[in-house]
């Protein structure tokens, strides 16, 4: 990861802990899902299959068992009796014989426990086998069946041993024999498999938990790698977020403010870009001889790139010499485009409509270059007015060589108003998807012509933003609304 100084610091000390501990939780899920699903369950399986037996030796003692045989009902019983929970059940002799079974056992019988220490110590030999059903514990322990008093060879509780007599249990551990009637042929062993699946709807909840620790650990773990990931380009977003503020606040100061008065001009407008800076401008200034000038312009796409384009026409707009007559603002409409076509990539190209009035003569001097023609409201006798669109001039900036621009003239009359927009006006889109369209804007500049300059610039962004309803623009917007007086 790049170096950020240390600004950053504490952030990326946060998303190698974050990881860290992402890590060891994980570890520990597994660690506890093994246990539960392994150890556990297995444990769990192991003090069943021993109460079984347990189960076994009470139905013994109680029928007086001395023969294997009379166990057959013994273990059919057991298995009944759980039938989800036991696979198969059988009696194994000291030889690893089969001398009773209820089931149907897959594999040999399991081994019959060794040392005998292993016996008295309760720890059962066991092995996991795959059955149809599913899994099983195979665990083979020790059949205990303790003399009833009167058998042979039994004496009562209160009775001492006979003197040299080795005590039960020590003759037990000695013939390495469990204590019991003495079957015939030598003590038996009781092989039980129970199948997994009984024992794992017991820790169900729990493993349900320790799999949603575990997804939780590997999200946290995940979310800390994409963040140290995707930290480099999240700085350089935040600085290029910062860059590009500072671009608006500078395309901000180019342009003039929204309120202006100059001699023999109310003028106001406004500029709403669809991001934080775009290619739409404006600009008003007035020249020595007392004449205004004005211009919009709408450079193709969004963002920086048309920004940047943006300010060179502005200062262009503002060094050239064109309010002189017809021929410098024929030719440096030209000349303008060609620096566009020869300066700039081929997406990248203008509309502009730019002018001076001339508040002596009352006429209007302009070259439209591919722009939306804008409206000019002339006042009749009546107090109404006449709207009339400004075409003459030529073609885009910057797609064609040697083009030639036509500059037109119109007579204004006193308090004439004269209207620029660009295509975010028009073109504005509503959820529904129509188009707000001309005939919108030259219905609300007809019922608006007699107020002020700024009023007119309100309503008309109101309309349109009335109309947008939620829908959010996708184009920049820009309105210019100036009344043009003779003094």
């Amino acid at each position: 990861m790049p170096r950020f100084g240390t600004r950053y610091l504490l952030f990326n000390l946060a998303l190698v802990m974050g990881t860290l501990l992402g890590v060891l939780l994980l570890v520990q899920s597994a660690v506890n899902y093994y246990q539960v699903s392994r150890i556990m369950v297995i444990a769990e399986l192991r003090r069943e299959a021993q109460r079984q037996v347990n189960s076994i030796a009470r139905e013994a003692v109680q029928l007086g068992v001395q023969d294997s045989a009379r166990l057959q009902p013994v273990f059919d019983g057991v298995r009944q009796e759980a039938p989800d929970k036991i696979a198969w059940i059988r009696l194994i002799g000291r030889d690893g014989g089969v001398l009773v079974q209820s089931g149907a056992p897959v594999g040999p019988p399991g081994a019959i426990p060794r040392p005998p220490e292993e016996i008295e110590a309760g720890r059962p030999a066991a092995d996991i086998r795959t059955t149809a059903e599913g899994r099983v514990l195979v665990t083979v322990t020790p059949l205990r069946i303790r003399r009833a008093f009167g058998e042979p060879g039994s004496r009562p509780p209160d009775q001492p041993a006979a003197q040299g007599e080795t005590p039960p249990a020590q003759r037990d551990q000695q013939t390495g024999q469990p204590p019991g009637p003495g079957f015939r042929g030598g003590p038996r062993y009781v092989e039980v498999a129970l199948y997994f699946s009984s024992a794992s709807a017991t820790f169900g909840p729990l493993v349900r938990n320790l799999v949603v620790s575990s997804l939780a650990a590997l999200g946290l773990v995940a979310s800390m790698v994409l963040l140290w990931l995707r930290f480099p380009h999240y700085v350089r977003g935040k600085q290029l977020e910062q860059q590009t503020e500072l671009a608006r606040k500078v395309q901000s100061d180019l342009l003039p403010p929204p309120n202006l008065t100059l001699p023999n001009l109310d003028f106001a407008a406004e500029c709403v870009p669809a991001y934080q800076v775009g290619g739409d401008f404006y600009d008003v200034f007035t020249a020595r001889d007392g004449r205004v000038a004005m211009a919009l312009g709408d450079v193709s796409g969004k963002g920086l790139p048309a920004s940047v384009v943006a300010g060179l026409l502005l200062g262009a707009v503002r060094s050239s010499d064109w309010m002189s007559g017809a021929g410098p603002h024929e030719a440096a409409s030209a000349q303008l485009s060609e620096l566009l076509r020869t300066r700039t990539s081929a997406e990248r190209f203008a509309s502009l409509f730019w002018c001076y009035y001339d508040p002596a003569a009352r006429r209007l001097h302009y070259v439209n270059a591919g722009h939306l023609p804008p409206m000019l409201a002339t006042r009749n006798g009546d107090r109404s007015f006449d709207v009339h669109r400004l075409e003459e001039g030529g073609p885009i900036l910057g797609v064609l060589p040697n083009v030639a621009y036509r500059q037109g003239s119109t007579a204004v009359s006193d308090d004439g108003l004269i209207v620029l927009y660009s295509d975010g006006v028009v073109e504005a889109e509503n959820s529904a998807g129509e188009l707000y369209g001309e005939e919108r804007l030259q219905a609300a500049i007809a019922a608006n012509a007699h107020r002020p300059s700024h009023e007119i610039r309100d309503e008309i962004l109101g309309d349109v933003q009335q109309f947008l309803g939620k829908a959010r623009a996708q184009d920049d917007l820009t309105l210019v609304v100036a009344r043009l007086r003779s003094g």
